[in-house]
């Protein structure tokens, strides 16, 4: 939960911002040695020092606001889930792929609430088809909490008649 916000957020969303930062960085840095070879006469070693200025006083402004503190308990949440990925994975993949497959899931995806479906699942992922009683399970259910347009968080658990 972000307070400030007043909403849930992601360690995303702050890691993602000093990468595109840095990726905004490097474009203006880009832009910046093109346009100067295009217009003036001068050699590239006097031409960098100028663009490497022009690329560091844009960026500047806004690397000077991010809390390094906060930043790297963001970018450790995500390792975190990364790692944990991986270790879930292992037993079924080579450790390579769990990495890869780790990485896509902690890194690709923007929150927890993003629904990713049997298809892309499955682009990455060895995905059996279920067994005819699972899947008839899963399709009561379904058409249990679709019906009622109920909100379901959580494990289903099986309560005796007893209980009220």
């Amino acid at each position: 939960m972000d307070p400030d916000r007043e909403d849930w957020g992601s360690a995303l969303d702050e890691v993602q911002a000093l990468e595109r930062l840095h990726a905004a960085a490097l474009e203006q840095f880009d832009q910046a040695m093109l346009l100067l070879i295009q217009r003036t006469p001068k050699k590239l070693e006097t031409l960098l020092p100028h663009a490497m200025k022009f690329a560091t006083d844009m960026a500047r402004p806004l690397l000077e606001k991010i809390d390094t503190v906060h930043y790297t308990q963001q970018s450790r949440l995500l390792k975190v889930a990364w790692d944990y990925a991986v270790r879930l994975l292992q037993p079924k993949y080579p450790a390579e792929r769990a990495e890869g497959i780790a990485s896509r899931l902690v890194n690709n995806y923007p929150e927890h609430g993003f629904v990713i479906d049997r298809d892309e699942a499955a682009s990455f992922l060895d995905v059996e088809e279920a067994d005819p009683s699972v899947q008839s399970a899963i399709d009561e259910i379904e058409e249990f909490l679709t019906s009622n347009k109920l909100n379901a968080i959580g494990r289903v658990v099986e309560r005796d008649a007893n209980d009220s």
